[in-house]
């Protein structure tokens, strides 16, 4: 018979996956890169994500700036990694899970309002 996961081990699990994931994809962002965007390869218009893998990437080198131009929202959607992986680490659970719901609702629109600031003002990077 198995032995089960202790559940100090599988509160590992996600948040390593995340980070192993997500330390994979920023490494090997380039600048000059081919775009996999299906919504950009489909209309032509940058997503409202479009830029963020290489804002991350600069960001982990320690260029603020040129993380900012390639995605203004860089810092918020690291600042929600960390929090992700603190109360993932922690073994705690929201107590109210429709704030969950409120929180993705809220970023979503974030995204869409400086989409379309970004779309206006011609700040898109190219596709």
């Amino acid at each position: 018979m198995r032995e089960a996961t202790p559940r100090s081990t599988r509160r590992w699990v996600a948040p390593s996956l995340v980070l192993v994931t997500g330390a994979l994809v920023v490494a090997t962002a380039s600048e000059d890169g081919p775009t996999l965007c299906p919504f950009a390869l489909t209309t032509g218009v940058a997503c409202p994500l479009c830029g963020m893998t290489r804002a991350a990437a600069h960001l982990i080198r320690g260029d603020l700036a040129e993380a900012a131009a390639s995605h203004p929202l860089v810092f918020l959607v690291v600042a929600s990694v960390l929090v992700y992986l603190a109360i993932a680490l922690s073994g705690r659970r929201m107590r109210n899970p429709r704030w969950t719901g409120t929180l993705w609702l809220g970023g979503a629109a974030i995204v869409i309002v400086v989409w379309l600031i970004r779309l206006a003002t011609g700040t898109l990077p190219p596709v």
